[in-house]
């Protein structure tokens, strides 16, 4: 009778501490679904070493979007050269890109931070994503007096590169993310699963199957390694590069070097 009582007891703190974890676990999620836009479009904070870094090298521009938004921005490189447009994650101050590539040759720069990250006002959405990264594009071929050669971007930052992609230009996709979802679920995993999330921005697939050699994918970080197999597996046939030992700035001046 004693070790039915026992068995008893034991199975039901057991089913208690089950219940009190299912109450955690159901809160966590809850509390994810009500914050998503803020995971899935967050702000980037201003990078202050690599803005100092850039101070005497990049120009201060403007990129204005037609509701008003105020979108920061610099150009760099000799306006002689070709364009190379960059769009930055979506937690990623656009001035790193620029700072971690100074010195390249052969192309002149361009890159904007989107509504909310940085200095800029506004809040990202899901509506606004997008639709500023297509005033980023106008903005640019504007600010350098020509259409954009080059076009690239990082995770997220990526599908926004994907979606400017227009005649003869090359595109350069550094550790892309196939959805807005995916990047969120890779970060939360079991804590917020892809299938909840409701943002709906993905790659364009359609259009980047049909770009044929103009699309290039580089294998950047080792942190994006699974999201860069999940990635090759969906479009294989896209040519890649990886980094391996060299720097970031080498690896883009060896995708430069194979697109002429």
């Amino acid at each position: 009778m004693d070790i039915k009582k026992s068995a008893i007891g034991i199975a039901s703190r057991i089913l208690r501490f089950a219940g009190i974890l299912a109450v955690i676990y159901v809160s966590m999620v809850f509390y994810l679904a009500l914050t998503e836009r803020r995971n899935a479009f967050p702000r980037a904070i201003s990078h202050k070493e690599a803005r100092e870094a850039i101070a005497s090298s990049a120009k201060p521009v403007t990129c204005t979007t037609p509701d008003g938004v105020s979108l920061e921005g610099w150009t760099s490189g000799d306006p002689s050269t070709p364009l190379l447009l960059y769009y930055p994650d979506a937690n990623e101050d656009a001035a790193q890109f620029l700072a971690e590539i100074q010195g390249l040759e052969g192309v002149s720069l361009a890159a904007f931070n989107y509504r909310g990250s940085g200095s800029n006002k506004g809040t990202p959405s899901q509506e606004t994503f997008e639709a500023d990264a297509k005033d980023i594009a106008e903005c640019a071929a504007q600010i350098g007096g020509k259409k954009p050669e080059f076009i690239a971007g990082r995770g997220t930052g990526a599908i926004l590169a994907a979606e400017q992609l227009d005649g003869a230009q090359r595109l350069l996709l550094i550790d892309p993310a196939l959805s807005i979802a995916d990047a969120v679920g890779a970060k939360y995993r079991f804590l917020y699963p892809k299938f909840l999330v409701r943002a709906d921005v993905k790659m364009p697939a359609e259009k980047l199957e049909k770009t044929g050699e103009r699309a290039t994918m580089l294998l950047d970080r080792s942190s994006s390694r699974d999201a860069n197999h999940m990635f090759k597996s969906r479009f294989g046939a896209l040519k890649s590069l990886e980094r391996g030992e060299k720097t970031f700035a080498e690896s883009l001046r060896d995708w430069l070097s194979q697109t002429r």
